[in-house]
């Protein structure tokens, strides 16, 4: 992760920051994925075909699978707690892996890592 600190230090430079409420919606299972987010703080619930997960980790990247490959999203997100998230429309954050050098490996490694989290929990998806 060393590597990525200077690519992912401009990535979070360029992101917008947004406060949500709890039982908000960030987006529904269904929806094009029009934006990434990334929790700075609070936590969220993610409802997909498996079940429920709460996700509280911070620095946690959600639906950037979805958004590089411009799919649907196969669960909803919901915060559970107030919230901050920064924000990247999808067409910007797609820019971003133009723009920089090593933004697609960091955004690959950051997929996997949410991934990973989401197999511990027991909540496994498939993109649509």
């Amino acid at each position: 992760m060393n590597n990525f600190s200077d690519t992912e230090r401009k990535v979070l430079a360029s992101g917008i920051e947004l406060r949500y409420l709890p039982d908000e919606y960030l987006f529904r299972q269904g929806q094009k994925a029009e934006f990434v987010f990334y929790l700075q703080e609070g936590s969220l619930v993610l409802e997909g075909p498996a079940g429920f997960v709460t996700i509280d980790r911070k620095g946690v990247f959600i639906g950037i699978e979805e958004a590089i490959e411009e799919k649907k999203h196969v669960y909803a997100a919901m915060t559970s707690s107030y919230s901050q998230f920064l924000v990247f429309e999808r067409k910007y954050f797609k820019q971003l892996i133009d723009e920089f050098d090593l933004a697609l490996p960091y955004f690959e490694y950051k997929k996997a890592e949410f991934n990973e989290l989401l197999q511990k929990v027991q909540l496994n998806y498939a993109t649509v």
